[in-house]
């Protein structure tokens, strides 16, 4: 049996700092495996990425081992978007996502090139592998190209950080496609460490908070408004699910969040637009349920005029509070959408529309390629 055309799938946007280290030990890791390309999206990057490319990989780029792409779209990071963006333009059989952070390891190629030749059914992944070492490989996924286009890629609809990846793994399993664990050499799982202010860097939600007031409902629940700069909020009681004292049979998706520690009472997000200043808060709902949110001095909080039992909310200061809401934020938001797609055992998403954007091809910015 012949081998695979493999694709090494890498989206970075600002890191190149970790693409310095991991790309070139990368290529020469994998040296020996002929079938193999490399593809770098730049998605849109403003760290210098693409002069340091024009410099530094003039080699690979000139033998094709290397491809280089450039999109100047996107404002934020879409890890679901660019992920089918780099998807869609490898040239490979497999397809295999390597993080800006992540090394492959020496020989990764070729053992996918096995693992496929055992078994062409399958995908590889280290969600929820027992080898996998720490969170910052769990986005590694191997996967067959035309399996790929049969789900529809990764869900357009998860727009924010985490769980893309277990949602694309759901329903390649719901497509009869099997789950099968990367092991062997522990180097295949190693990576450079990061914060998660550097996970969330480039986000919209992080980037673009102005406000976070939390109102301390019960030991349990608490009312979190996120008032971002484009003038628009999203509003939800977090909550324990253990421990919330539910007055009404838990909802299916009530049920699918008692495993974590934080969920919310309503699934969706209350949204709506906001105006005011330091001083007076005004907020109305898609509903057009309007409150006002007022700066008393004395209890240095802001008072809502709606008389409800617990209405003093109080501004977040604290970086490290601040970050952490946003990552529940963004992990819920999306975590959401992959519970309903596992409910309704969802397997095709994004209808015939997806990864699509215009990127130009080794720094020919004169042909514009439309995905």
């Amino acid at each position: 049996m012949r081998d695979y055309k493999i694709s090494f799938c890498t989206v970075c946007m600002n890191r190149l700092h970790h693409l310095k280290q991991t790309l070139p030990v990368n290529l020469l890791d994998n040296q020996a495996y002929l079938n193999l390309e490399f593809i770098l999206l730049d998605y849109n990057s403003s760290d210098g990425l693409e002069h340091w490319v024009k410099k530094n990989m003039q080699e690979h780029l000139e033998s094709g081992r290397l491809v280089y792409y450039k999109t100047c779209t996107p404002m934020h990071f879409n890890r679901s978007h660019s992920r089918n963006l780099a998807y869609k333009l490898a040239d490979g059989d497999l397809i295999c996502n390597i993080d800006a952070d992540n090394y492959t390891g020496d020989g990764f190629a070729a053992y996918i090139n096995e693992e496929f030749k055992k078994n062409e059914n399958i995908f590889l992944t280290t969600l929820n592998s027992i080898e996998a070492r720490g969170k910052d490989v769990l986005g590694r996924m191997c996967v067959k190209k035309s399996d790929f286009y049969k789900i529809g890629g990764y869900d357009e609809r998860m727009v924010y950080y985490g769980f893309e990846d277990y949602d694309f793994a759901n329903r390649l399993e719901f497509n009869n496609v099997r789950r099968t664990f990367i092991t062997g050499d522990q180097d295949y799982f190693r990576a450079i460490t990061h914060s998660n202010t550097e996970r969330l860097s480039n986000e919209y939600a992080y980037g673009n908070l102005t406000t976070l007031l939390v109102n301390y409902l019960s030991p349990c629940s608490t009312d979190f408004l996120f008032l971002f700069s484009n003038k628009e909020y999203r509003r939800n009681i977090i909550i324990d699910p253990k421990a919330y004292p539910f007055s009404e049979p838990l909802s299916e998706f009530q049920k699918s969040q008692i495993r974590y520690p934080q969920s919310t009472l309503n699934a969706l997000w209350l949204e709506g637009e906001w105006s005011g200043d330091e001083s007076e808060i005004n907020l109305k709902s898609k509903e057009g349920i309007q409150e006002r949110l007022s700066f008393n001095e004395e209890r240095k909080c802001f008072i809502s005029d709606l008389c409800t039992e617990a209405s003093d909310f109080y501004k977040i200061l604290n970086p490290m509070f601040i970050q952490q809401a946003i990552m529940f934020y963004s992990q819920f938001t999306n975590r959401v959408i992959m519970h309903q797609n596992k409910i309704e055992r969802r397997i095709i998403v994004n209808g015939l529309r997806f990864g699509n954007d215009v990127v130009y091809k080794n720094f020919d910015d004169q042909t514009p390629i439309t995905t």
